[in-house]
């Protein structure tokens, strides 16, 4: 689930009371993923997408490695 932060930044969670796992943020024309961390420097950058649910679904398929392999 994609969680709002403020106007510009996101949360990806696995459920409502779970804790933060990815950061989604806008980046020029795209959304930027990272992984979360309160460090700004332990946030791990995975790609900038054209879209929220997008990059969301980037996060999940990083996840899970075996369905990475499937597709």
């Amino acid at each position: 689930m994609i969680e709002p932060v403020d106007d510009r930044t996101w949360v990806v969670k696995r459920d409502v009371d779970s804790s933060p796992e990815a950061i989604i943020d806008r980046f020029g024309g795209g959304y930027r993923l990272r992984r979360f961390s309160l460090t700004e420097s332990r946030r791990t950058q995975h790609g900038v997408y054209t879209g929220l649910e997008i990059a969301e679904t980037a996060w999940w398929r990083l996840r899970d490695p075996d369905r990475r392999r499937q597709h």
